[in-house]
């Protein structure tokens, strides 16, 4: 399977290729923490996975790698994978200042699970990556046979509220309708950077979202919409804080494949 259908004019890796070095500048991500996205608590805030030592884990569109180098600091076995190969470069530097090991591997997320040996992972993990995939259902499908029974997985996705939704005056407005689903093209802008490639993404509702991970025979067991913690953030900076204390930014989905649990 191929990741996305994108517009002919658009092509996400040549895009991230382009802003990869503006992106990893301007969000000077954590290393230590595997975080979650936009104004969201980290997983040591939250405790969604646990302990990682000894378990395999792959990341799906690591971007510059902070959370698998963090999950190896934390004992696992870790593959990131992106389409990027800037990310990845940066995802390699970061890994080899921090010491630890990861095997980066540059490949869309359906390529690389169509290839991908079954039940090899105890862990799949992915931050706001998914939300560039047009066909989800079948990428959960691929991240299900990639899974080990018991094994968990674990992504956050711009909240599909927050992107129909805005504050005006302090009210919630709707731009569009939230049933509105399919691909969103926009461009992704950097202050004094003039090349601004074009993107795609693709908006969802929530119960698409939860339909696709439970179709391919996953266990939903926590959905996470937590309001903004910190006006100190490294995607969104401080006049977007009060948007995000009323309207969610962020979705985290915790499912599990079924079956006796993967021995640590």
């Amino acid at each position: 399977m191929t990741d996305s259908t994108d517009p002919p004019n658009i092509d996400l890796r040549d895009s991230w290729n382009r802003i990869a070095a503006h992106y990893q500048r301007q969000t000077a991500l954590r290393q230590d923490v595997v975080h979650y996205g936009v104004f969201a608590p980290t997983e040591e805030q939250l405790g969604l996975i646990g302990p990682v030592a000894g378990l395999d884990v792959l990341e799906l569109g690591c971007g510059g790698g902070q959370c698998s180098v963090a999950f190896a600091k934390g004992g696992a076995r870790c593959v990131g994978v992106d389409q990027s190969e800037e990310q990845l470069a940066f995802a390699r530097t970061v890994s080899e200042v921090q010491e630890v090991q990861v095997a980066w591997l540059n490949s869309e997320m359906g390529a690389f699970l169509d290839g991908a040996e079954a039940c090899s992972f105890d862990l799949v993990f992915s931050a706001y990556a998914f939300q560039y995939i047009a066909d989800l259902p079948s990428l959960m499908r691929g991240i299900s046979r990639a899974l080990r029974p018991g094994g968990m997985l674990v992504f956050s996705l711009d909240h599909p509220l927050c992107d129909v939704c805005g504050l005006r005056e302090g009210q919630v407005v709707f731009g569009e309708s939230y049933f509105a689903s399919g691909p969103r093209e926009w461009t992704w802008e950097f202050p004094g950077v003039e090349d601004t490639p074009r993107f795609v993404s693709y908006h969802r509702t929530v119960g698409e979202i939860v339909e696709a991970v439970a179709a391919a025979g996953l266990t939903v067991e926590r959905l996470v919409e937590p309001e903004a913690v910190s006006e100190d953030d490294p995607w969104a900076g401080p006049e977007e804080f009060e948007r995000f204390s009323v309207i969610p930014a962020t979705i985290i989905v915790k499912a599990r494949r079924l079956g006796e649990s993967s021995a640590a």
